[in-house]
């Protein structure tokens, strides 16, 4: 190996390699970059999704409530209501109740017609 002639490199050659170099350590740092500025655009868009979805479902909720008040008075009519017809029939049902009870008087009769007894004869008018 000593008896090769020393080779001494091109100094162009040397001013390539650090260029290239220099050239491949600017091209890692901008993929890097980029690779980090996908990385936060994709987190950005995610938020953004979520921003909309989070204002529709806001403005969901907005118009909900806003419905939702009439609908509350609505019902709170209606349980007025149903308690007033509660109410109108218990009162009809007792007025029903009083107007068939039958007088004590009359129900004995009826109980003895059914049973065949006390059953008063007719009275044979006497002959001129």
């Amino acid at each position: 190996m000593k008896n090769r002639p020393h080779f001494r490199p091109n100094p162009y050659y040397e001013d390539l390699e650090r260029m290239e170099e220099a050239v491949m350590s600017i091209l890692h740092n901008l993929e890097m970059e980029n690779t980090e500025i996908h990385e936060n655009s994709h987190k950005l868009k995610k938020e953004m999704t979520f921003s909309r979805n989070l204002l529709s479902q806001l403005l969901m909720e907005n118009t909900c409530r806003k419905e939702l008040v009439p609908l509350k008075q609505e019902s709170k009519e209606v349980h007025l209501d149903c308690a007033l017809n509660q109410k109108y029939l218990v009162d009809f049902n007792k007025k029903d109740k009083d107007q068939q009870r039958p007088d004590p008087a009359s129900s004995g009769l009826r109980k003895c017609k059914r049973a065949g007894i006390g059953h008063t004869p007719v009275r044979e008018l006497p002959e001129e």
